[in-house]
């Protein structure tokens, strides 16, 4: 999630790349991944891991660039987890009950992109779908991914998510093929023994064409021949110092801003004495405990299988003390917990940050959208009036902010791993601009999202919601922050060029609107424009869908760039499901193009004859 919030579809590629080599080097040739679910439930355990956010449409623009990137290292792609593995909690028995059009509109978009980006694999899931379970359901296995989706690669299950010899279901293979006291294996030769030669010959071939393709068989693409691997697993050292600068560029790039009155950030020279308070400032990394522990996170990693370990982050303090050691300033710390020593160790200074972080992992939901020390933050946010207050979160996806309206300014990241400290420094110190956008909605209370189902298998988990999914469903309620929100240290301003059709703009776009972007502040920036689409009433669509987005390149002040926003067949569509089709919506259309999807600087709109 933190990689995605740069909304940067060549940040991914390069990121993708660089998981590549790195798996190579530890002896994979397969990465299970991208995880592409969209972000249901707020509190979602495995939020953290998807990059798709609440939009499916962004899922879909972000999925090709990593499954490119990755697959250009060969190693192949596993996209997972289909489908509707919206929550960790019950997740082996919840029943999610979803009519064919939200499955199509909503879920499926990011899947259907890694489709088209030639991903080799997709992981089926453990959960129920429509009461079957996803690794073992012929209708979305069979009949909507291989058939309509066109996919040409294999599906794989997930860890022990078969309840059944579900070849003839769409599954290909069994993973992880062993038994646990709950689970047995059904990819048995006997079982296999009873398919149709040109059954298994099909199962083969979807995994040997993209063996093949990307050249897993050639001897300079060898990793390492099972079991034979200790040394690529437990010794060799993946990482590089471009790595290394990538990660940290990564996390730098992934800081929201999220308030900022009267421009307390970024800091001037004025500033000297900074009260950093709470014990998030300075979160140790137990890695230890985490290795006996598998599903435990951090305030730098989420926990279970999917997690990388960060191996002595950078914490927040020591992010800050080497600024101060650069600009001349020194730290007043406490990383306790208690407001009122709190409060005495900040007189004097000049400004009071406050820290705090939450997690989440594999297996299990979050517990509330509360940072973990949320009661010390409140008090201490109430009672600090002698100098700005300035929150720091680390967070595995969206959290509710009591202490907002006590702050002047309010930096989170989701988790970031290593270079947590060091981005919110350069951020603080005015040493990058802040461009990330916000991929989820910070609500005001928990109570405004859908949550996680109590309801095991035959009882359903109703989505009764349908398309409005995420910050669709929070239209024209009060939110703390909106999807796409972030802020930056310059202003831009925005101007409607016109709205054209494909023979003038846009390549094969059906429709093209064009803007001009501006800094009009002082200092240079980065933007991302975001494109919402409203659908004519007779569509039966959710208002101000994400449709289009660019990131803009460092703009100087004063200068200006164009931008075109394409709009394609599909982009203007509905998912017909008496022809299982998509179906050109006529009428008109309203566009609102702004910074995020409530802070809007222009509309237009045209008519689909």
């Amino acid at each position: 999630l933190a990689a995605s919030s740069s909304w940067s579809e060549a940040g991914t590629e390069r990121w993708a790349i660089a998981l590549g080599k790195e798996f190579k080097i530890k002896g994979a040739n397969v990465i299970l991944g991208p995880g592409l679910n969209v972000n249901r439930v707020a509190l979602g355990g495995r939020n953290g891991e998807y990059i798709s956010g609440e939009s499916p449409y962004f899922g879909a623009r972000m999925a090709k660039p990593y499954v490119k990137g990755v697959q250009s290292q060969n190693v192949l792609a596993v996209a997972k987890h289909f489908v509707l593995n919206d929550q960790e909690t019950n997740r082996d028995t919840v029943n999610s009950i979803v009519d064919p059009r939200t499955l199509w509109e909503v879920y499926y978009p990011p899947f259907e992109a890694a489709v088209e980006a030639g991903a080799a694999s997709f992981m089926c899931s453990y959960n129920y779908v429509n009461g079957q379970h996803a690794c073992g359901s012929s209708d979305i296995l069979l009949k909507d991914l291989k058939q309509d989706m066109g996919f040409e690669g294999w599906v794989q299950s997930d860890w022990w998510a078969l309840h059944s010899f579900a070849a003839m279901d769409g599954v290909d293979q069994e993973m992880p093929g062993d038994t646990t006291p709950n689970a047995k294996v059904w990819f048995t030769d006997e079982n296999l023994d009873t398919l149709r030669d040109a059954k298994v010959d099909n199962m083969v071939g979807r995994m040997l064409r993209p063996m093949l393709e990307y050249g897993l068989f050639e001897p300079g693409n060898h990793v390492c021949t099972p079991p034979d691997c200790s040394y690529e697993l437990y010794e060799a050292n993946a990482t590089s110092p471009e790595h290394q600068e990538l990660s940290k560029e990564m996390a730098i790039k992934a800081m929201l801003l999220l308030k900022n009155e009267n421009n307390t950030l970024p800091f001037t020279d004025q500033v000297k004495k900074i009260a950093l308070l709470g014990a998030a400032c300075d979160a140790k990394q137990d890695v230890e405990s985490q290795l006996s522990i598998w599903d435990k996170g951090s305030c730098y990693n989420i926990g279970g299988s999917g997690r990388v370990i960060a191996w002595d982050p950078v914490t927040i303090y020591a992010g800050l003390q080497a600024a101060c050691e650069q600009n001349g300033c020194e730290l007043q710390t406490y990383f306790g917990t208690n407001a009122s020593e709190a409060l005495t160790k900040a007189e004097g200074a000049d400004v009071a940050i406050l820290c705090g972080c939450t997690t989440s992992t594999e297996g299990h939901d979050r517990v509330s959208l509360s940072v973990d020390d949320e009661d010390f933050m409140v008090e201490l946010a109430r009672s600090i009036r002698a100098m700005p207050v300035i929150t720091l979160t680390m967070t595995p996806g969206a959290i509710v902010m009591p202490w907002i309206n006590d702050t002047c300014a309010a930096l989170n990241v989701f988790l970031a791993g290593k270079y947590t400290g060091t981005a919110f420094a350069s951020a603080l110190f005015g040493d990058s601009n802040p461009s990330a956008k916000s991929l989820v909605t910070f609500p005001v209370s928990e109570s405004d999202t859908v949550l996680p189902c109590e309801t095991v298998f035959p009882d359903i988990c109703n989505y009764t919601e349908g398309l409005y999914v995420g910050y669709l469903a929070l239209e024209g309620k009060p939110v703390t922050f909106p999807f796409g929100h972030g802020l930056s240290y310059t202003q831009f301003e925005y101007v409607l060029v016109g709205s054209y059709d494909s023979k003038r703009a846009c390549n094969d776009a059906k429709v093209c609107i064009s803007a001009k972007v501006k800094n009009s502040g002082k200092v240079k920036g980065i933007e991302v424009v975001q494109l919402y689409l409203t659908y004519p009433d007779s569509a039966g669509e959710p208002a101000n869908q994400l449709r289009g987005f660019v990131r803009t390149d460092e703009l100087e002040p004063d200068y200006e760039i164009g931008i075109d926003f394409p709009l394609t067949e599909r982009d203007l569509s509905y998912y017909d499901t008496e022809t299982r089709a998509w179906k050109l919506v006529t009428g008109t259309f309203t566009v609102s193009v702004g910074s995020s999807s409530r802070d809007i600087r222009f509309q237009t709109t045209f008519t689909i004859p």
